[in-house]
């Protein structure tokens, strides 16, 4: 009997470490997004203590009421500045190929806790239609997020292109659907963006190349993306409209019940 073996543990390493990279030149792309969602809870913070600090120095006594709203509204922003820097560091933690059950939904939730105050700056309304009931499916819920987060980047590009293309304006949003589909966890992230010619869609998925401009892309998103869908048992698709838009589709096997519970 003859046996033969292939150590794979460096062509792992190699492809965790691609991810991590492309994971940090996401984040870079993301700074001025993340400041503008941080600025809300800081702005929010120094109105309330200027408050206090004008009265105080006035000398003036402030009704237990308001001083009760000004203080719980000056910890909740302070929860939420907190949760976004926790997001973010937790975003960007070196992630395994470890597979748990998870909900669909959370990093679905998790991209918008960063990127919503940018797509809004942008301009982009945001449409999220998340079934709540969906079964769970073995994945990466830090590595699903970075494939979430290209995706809603690429579609916030694509809608900015409309107009360096010469297409005549159109109202830019983004629908993120998740849903049950002959038996299989899938998500949709929708655009109304410039679509993609027929030349380069047999070539999106292909490591380095980018239809955008030079210092606007890697071109390694959407291949990053596709090997971690594969790699959880799922698939990516895509369908696109030159001037209507794009939607990219991933599904996922389900995981059987009686596995979920156990």
């Amino acid at each position: 009997m003859i046996a033969t073996t292939t150590d794979v543990t460096e062509i792992i390493e190699t492809e965790t470490n691609l991810i991590q990279a492309s994971k940090m030149a996401t984040l870079g792309e993301m700074a001025a997004g993340v400041a503008h969602e941080l600025n809300q809870p800081l702005n929010a913070i120094k109105l309330g203590s200027e408050f206090l600090l004008t009265m105080s120095e006035q000398r003036r006594a402030i009704a237990e009421a308001d001083l009760q709203v000004v203080a719980r509204e000056i910890s909740s922003e302070i929860d939420r500045a907190s949760a976004i820097i926790g997001h973010l560091r937790e975003f960007g933690r070196k992630s395994s190929i470890a597979r748990h059950p998870i909900d669909i939904n959370k990093p679905i939730l998790g991209v918008f806790t960063i990127l919503g105050q940018q797509l809004r700056v942008h301009g982009i309304d945001v449409v999220t239609e998340l079934n709540p009931d969906l079964p769970p499916v073995l994945a990466d819920e830090n590595r699903l997020e970075q494939v979430l987060i290209n995706l809603v980047n690429n579609a916030r590009d694509a809608m900015e292109s409309r107009k360096e293309q010469g297409l005549r304006a159109a109202p830019r949003i983004l629908t993120v659907r998740s849903l049950l589909q002959d038996d299989r966890v899938v998500v949709t992230v929708s655009d109304t963006g410039a679509g993609m010619p027929r030349a380069v869609q047999g070539r999106i998925f292909e490591p380095f190349f980018t239809t955008k401009a030079v210092g606007k892309g890697t071109g390694l998103g959407l291949s990053i993306s596709y090997s971690i869908i594969r790699d959880y048992g799922g698939v990516i698709d895509f369908e696109t409209t030159e001037g209507v838009g794009t939607t990219f589709k991933l599904s996922f096997p389900r995981i059987p019940d009686e596995e979920a519970n156990g």
